[in-house]
């Protein structure tokens, strides 16, 4: 199982790609087939998920490695010879509710909500208090919202949250919601704040 939550303190990476729509499956094809089949056979690797976005332009892998274990210093697979490096972070879990005991990353029908937020360094703080309060109003006021995890990088730069939802339809309601509606962010004044929908196309383990 690929656990995401505050009690798992493995070590998480996060790779963004941004890419040209009619090359977003050729990508995706060369991160499984190429890059994490070389991350599997490092002895500090844990697991790697990999997202596709809806709009077909975008792609993540947010991967889980021993602690203190930092992926970006592995060598850089062919692939990034075809198409655009990611921003490459790493993170860790700030704070995490869900609707069950344990938040498994799982391939299927389910939408993941990257939310993005850029900050500097002094403001990051203040984003983990005001993040971790929000999730309890997310959680008992978002059918259809199945885990929400938050995510400080460790250079203080940005935040993430890694949400999970039963249906985009669910996630578009949210947005009207106070505090979550763009007019009225509970991040101003400390982030700039970009989220996109993703499916989940593919989870690997450490064997």
């Amino acid at each position: 199982m690929v656990q995401i939550d505050k009690t798992n303190n493995a070590i998480a990476g996060l790779d963004l790609y941004a890419v040209a729509e009619r090359h977003q499956s050729g990508l995706v094809k060369a991160i499984i087939e190429e890059q994490i089949q070389a991350w599997k056979s490092n002895p500090y690797f844990l697991s790697a998920s990999v997202h596709q976005s809806l709009d077909g332009v975008r792609v993540f892998t947010y991967s889980q490695w021993q602690p203190k274990f930092d992926h970006r210093s592995l060598p850089r697979s062919t692939i990034f010879g075809e198409f655009f490096p990611p921003d490459s972070l790493q993170l860790e879990v700030s704070a995490s509710k869900s609707v069950s005991t344990e938040v498994e990353i799982v391939t299927g029908d389910r939408i993941t909500h990257l939310a993005e937020f850029r900050m500097i360094p002094a403001n990051q703080p203040e984003m983990v208090k005001r993040t971790t309060a929000e999730l309890d109003r997310a959680m008992n006021n978002s059918p259809g919202l199945i885990s929400a995890t938050f995510h400080r990088s460790l250079d203080g730069t940005r935040m993430f949250n890694y949400g999970q939802w039963e249906s985009k339809e669910a996630f578009e309601a949210i947005l009207k919601q106070p505090g979550f509606n763009p007019d009225q962010p509970y991040w101003e004044g400390l982030a700039r704040n970009e989220f996109h929908l993703y499916h989940v196309v593919h989870v690997a383990r450490r064997i």
